[in-house]
């Protein structure tokens, strides 16, 4: 009985380490059968790939198998330059080939698919350019599918996937979709009938309103008119239009044969009068004119207009000697200001002493014979205090007016000319005089209060 459990127990073991060994071996098949080069290769989802598995076979040309697929993932890589979207969903295939294939840039690798069912497998349409390998490491971008059940799962998609054939066909015949074709045809054929409406409505003779009853209303009219003138043309009465013409034309005739008449009749008084206008106007075109034209000649000195030309030179020189008159004048005054302003105020002092004078004579006429008494001398020298006072301010006053013109006439900007220097002087020593007689005036009258 021990015996028969141990031989059960070695031919467990036996098993076993069979399984086991047969396990390793196959575990280790791939790592001895990856001697050949790796390559990875990367299949847009969108475009589609053919069923590949681990294991599938790589073809050359679809007709050499050069290697086998190792693994297949899912991953998210960077996109292409120039795609719409920074990165994209691929299917990595990682496949080992010979190492007698090598794979430059420009390499074309797709998927394929037999025609009657199998497993998919990868072909090499193309190595690419020779002399140009492909970098270690650096994925292929493959191509798309070409088989024919690719074909018609693209076909299918075109056909019967969003944005297809179908959907496009069923969009242009919803006639409740706007700007589908079956709509527009739709709206045509509204277009059509009611342009027909209108016009089997406008093509209506009985209706009034109607384009066809206005061309009958039209036409009507116009065969009115032509009969009412027809009427007026025919000339059979009186009061047409036609009798009436003739019997204005006849009245025309009568008055023109009058006036023929009365033409006949006056033609030797016409005949003078036009005689005499003519004759009126060779007189004036002759003699007048020429007369006109005598008188107003500037080259003749007998002639009207030279002789006002010379008047008004005469006259125009008469006025510029005045001219020069008064500039004399004026510089002469302003000259002799300070001499003539003297001799005023000379005249002026010696009208106020003959008033004085006089008004003394006829208030006290014996002094012209014996003479003013002490008091009267006493009396005089205040009166004469006091002209003295009256006198210095009027000479004040004089000097303040003639500052005011002085002041008038300066210029305003710059310095003042030699005479206005001049006639400041005369003021000042104008000025000091009048204070002079108030200081004089001003003794007098503190000696006679002592």
């Amino acid at each position: 009985m021990m015996r028969r459990i141990n031989d059960l127990a070695l031919g467990l073991t036996t098993l076993g380490v069979l399984a086991l060994f047969v396990g390793t071996i196959l575990f280790l098949r791939p790592l001895f059968e990856s001697g050949g080069r790796i390559v990875t290769i990367h299949f847009p989802h969108d475009r589609g790939m053919a069923p590949l598995e681990r294991g599938s076979a790589v073809l050359l040309g679809s007709s050499v198998t050069v290697g086998k697929v190792r693994d297949i993932a899912i991953r998210k890589v960077d996109a292409p330059h120039g795609a719409p979207r920074p990165r994209e969903v691929v299917f990595e295939v990682t496949a080992t080939l010979r190492d007698d294939v090598r794979l430059n840039e420009g390499c074309v690798i797709t998927t394929g698919q037999p025609a009657v069912g199998g497993a998919g497998y990868v072909d090499i349409l193309n190595v690419g350019r020779l002399g140009a390998e492909l970098p270690a490491g650096q994925p292929v971008r493959g191509a798309p599918p070409q088989s024919l059940a690719a074909a018609i799962g693209e076909l299918s998609a075109r056909v019967l996937g969003p944005g297809g054939l179908l959907e496009d066909l069923e969009h242009a015949l919803d006639p409740a979709r706007e700007g589908s074709l079956l709509r527009k045809v739709a709206l045509i054929l509204d277009n059509v009938q009611t342009v027909t409406v209108a016009l089997r409505t406008q093509a209506s003779s009985e209706d009034r309103a109607a384009l066809l009853g206005k061309v009958h209303q039209l036409l009507d009219d116009l065969a009115a008119t032509t009969g009412a003138l027809r009427g007026e043309l025919a000339g059979s009465g009186d009061a047409t239009a036609l009798r009436k013409v003739h019997a204005a034309l006849d009245q025309l005739n009568i008055a023109v044969g009058e006036t023929a008449g009365l033409l006949g009749e006056t033609r030797p008084l016409v005949h003078d009068t036009l005689t005499s206008v003519a004759h009126a106007a060779r007189t004036v075109d002759r003699e007048l004119l020429a007369a006109l034209r005598a008188e107003f000649d500037r080259t003749n000195p007998d002639a009207l207009l030279s002789q006002v030309h010379a008047a008004m030179d005469r006259v125009n020189a008469a006025l510029a000697d005045v001219q020069v008159l008064t500039d004399s004048a004026g510089r002469l005054v302003a000259v002799n200001r300070p001499v003539l302003e003297r001799a005023v105020g000379n005249v002026g002092e010696m009208t106020d002493n003959l008033r004085r004078a006089s008004h003394e004579v006829l208030l006290n006429p014996s002094r012209l014979i014996w003479g003013p008494g002490a008091q009267r001398e006493q009396q005089l020298l205040v009166f004469e205090a006091a002209r003295s006072f009256a006198e210095a301010a009027r000479d004040l006053d004089v000097a303040a007016a003639r500052m005011q013109s002085l002041l008038a006439n300066l210029p305003p900007s710059g310095a003042p000319g030699t005479g206005a220097a001049e006639e400041l002087a005369a003021i000042q020593a104008a000025v000091r005089t009048a204070f002079e007689r108030f200081e004089r005036a001003e003794g007098v009258l503190w000696e006679q209060l002592k």
